[in-house]
């Protein structure tokens, strides 16, 4: 009952925080979805990283480090940072061609048209439905670890009805207000908890000792599995993120380029530390074998609940249940966000407002139920991941190149997603998605992340070659977008 309780007063909480601050302020759907060229740099850094981290970081930097190496840990870290590097050049230019959008769709249906746009769209919701379940089941996870005897589906309701009521009622505005107070609980909580492990281990020295005898290929920086995963990690988390229409509203709100640019730059210097400080988790649990019993995922939890005293439990699940929240409101919005701008007509604000509201409490049902069953979504997380490289560079080359046309776009992604799935793995690692006798490749993330990317990056530069060479239609015209 007592971490009911505790669930239910630190949730809460930032609900209350999230009404209080947009209260009286959404007067229109505008105001709802993009808080256009209002928010300074201070709290778009904080906002930025809370977007991209969420309660993955306390599992997956971890297990990437015992199971790959320090190698691929450090991919991980500069892939986290990696959208945001590209933002620096991709925002800018999306507000000078588009000072009126609002979503990345948007851009893709003036740019490219219908067939494009839904294509995109579709990427877009599904990897961030994907993400917003996987957010809901981490926490449930966190929670049971602590105290097993609560039920699942208990956990994923509070936190989740708790951030989606005043998620649908603040809109962006909560969105990033909340971002800004769950950052500055986040960073302290997650340095605190790494210093005292570390101490109550000795020291660094003395843990990177019992590594190297205990694993020693793990800190080997020329590890060849390593470097495959860590390259394999940097083009999913930047072609994942590009489609993230959380990012784009925060974009879009940031009160100028200036500022847009110094919020980008920070951000990525911090989330680097962050992951690798999370991950490193797993290298201090291989230095401490009578405390981790051998599950990756949970390897944190088993060396601070080892090392710590029990109180500790009670900073996790602040900890977790606020990076839950930071990245769940965001998810919420953003998918809410690009349905309305599709489904209603803008102009009618109240109406709009409902049913983005409505939409945001239905986006929830379906997040609980596959939370509360703990599927796994790793792999779902791989399936969009591999269609987003696929469409990453087609999509935003249109931004820069007047050649570029919708069909262009779809031809060059389907056909580097098709010849990836020759390296694609099946879910149970059994072998290639398309097998090609005469080929006999093997599984492989990397290869196939690698040829997704280059094979579509050949095709539309060939393809808009023989456009320029062979067709009479006359070059976009990039004043459209502003339309």
């Amino acid at each position: 009952m007592g971490v009911i309780v505790l669930i239910l007063g630190i949730s809460a909480g930032f609900g209350v925080l999230g009404y209080w601050y947009s209260r009286n302020s959404i007067g229109n759907v505008q105001e709802y979805i993009v808080v256009r060229n209002s928010i300074g740099s201070g709290l778009s850094i904080a906002t930025f990283v809370a977007t991209g981290i969420g309660a993955w970081i306390l599992f997956a930097p971890t297990e990437t480090a015992i199971n790959f190496g320090l190698v691929a840990l450090i991919g991980y870290a500069i892939g986290g940072a990696s959208p945001l590097i590209a933002f620096w050049f991709l925002g800018p230019r999306l507000r000078y061609l588009m000072p009126n959008g609002n979503t990345l769709a948007e851009y893709v249906s003036k740019r490219f048209g219908g067939k494009a746009k839904v294509l995109i769209l579709a990427v877009m919701v599904f990897y961030m439905f994907v993400f917003l379940t996987a957010e809901l089941t981490a926490v449930g996870q966190t929670v049971r670890l602590i105290a097993p005897d609560i039920s699942m589906i208990l956990i994923v309701s509070i936190v989740g009805l708790v951030t989606t009521a005043y998620t649908s009622y603040g809109g962006l505005r909560a969105s990033i207000f909340t971002d800004g107070i769950q950052f500055l609980i986040i960073l302290p909580l997650l340095i605190v908890l790494f210093l005292a492990t570390v101490y109550a281990l000795g020291g660094p020295s003395d843990i990177i000792n019992e590594v190297r005898v205990n694993a020693p290929d793990k800190l080997d920086l020329g590890n060849t599995t390593g470097i495959a995963t860590a390259v394999s990690l940097i083009i999913a988390v930047l072609a994942a993120n590009l489609f993230h229409q959380g990012y784009w509203q925060r974009i879009f709100s940031a009160v100028d380029d200036e500022s847009l640019k110094k919020s980008l730059t920070i951000s990525s210097i911090i989330v680097i530390p962050i992951v690798l400080i999370a991950g490193s988790f797993g290298l201090i649990a291989l230095s401490d074998t009578e405390a981790f019993a051998g599950i990756p995922a949970i390897a944190m939890f088993e060396i601070v609940g080892s090392e710590l005293p029990d109180l500790v439990g009670i900073l996790i699940i602040l900890l977790v249940i606020a990076l839950v929240m930071s990245s769940m409101d965001t998810l919420l919005n953003g998918i809410a966000s690009l349905l309305i701008y599709e489904i209603s007509d803008m102009s009618r604000s109240d109406q709009v407002l409902t049913t983005s509201r409505t939409i945001t409490f239905l986006l929830l049902i379906p997040a609980i139920i596959i939370a509360s069953r703990e599927f796994s979504v790793l792999y779902m997380f791989f399936i969009a991941d591999l269609v987003a490289a696929g469409f990453i560079y087609p999509v935003f080359r249109g931004m820069y190149s007047k050649l570029t046309k919708g069909w262009m776009v779809i031809s060059s992604g389907f056909l580097g997603i098709l010849v990836s799935l020759i390296f694609f793995p099946k879910s149970d690692w059994s072998g290639a998605v398309l097998q090609v006798s005469s080929l006999n490749t093997s599984p492989s993330l990397m290869n196939s992340f690698l040829s997704c990317l280059l094979i579509s990056v050949c095709t539309i530069l060939v393809l808009e070659y023989i456009g320029k060479r062979y067709s009479t239609s006359a070059d976009y015209d990039f004043e459209d977008l502003r339309e």
